[in-house]
């Protein structure tokens, strides 16, 4: 589920996989902004074949929560 996550994230921030950590979020990374989280939210919705709540979209502030919102979601660690 991680490299997932990775990859998404990767492919629409234009950015390597390996520079992807848990801290890491839209202040560590200046192509993350209001619309390519649009786009991340809609690029994991299809990944993980789920819709996520107005709550758990808000809560995705970096890549540590994102990966937590998932596995609760039923996303294997």
């Amino acid at each position: 589920m991680e490299e997932k996550i990775k990859a998404v994230l990767a492919a629409i921030l234009e950015i390597e996989p390996e520079k992807i950590g848990d801290d890491f979020g839209p202040d560590s990374c200046q192509n993350w902004d209001s619309l390519q989280n649009l786009r991340l939210v809609t690029a994991l919705e299809k990944e993980f074949a789920f819709k996520f709540s107005w709550p758990e979209i808000s809560s995705m502030t970096d890549f540590a929560r994102i990966r937590e919102v998932i596995a609760r979601r039923g996303g294997s660690i």
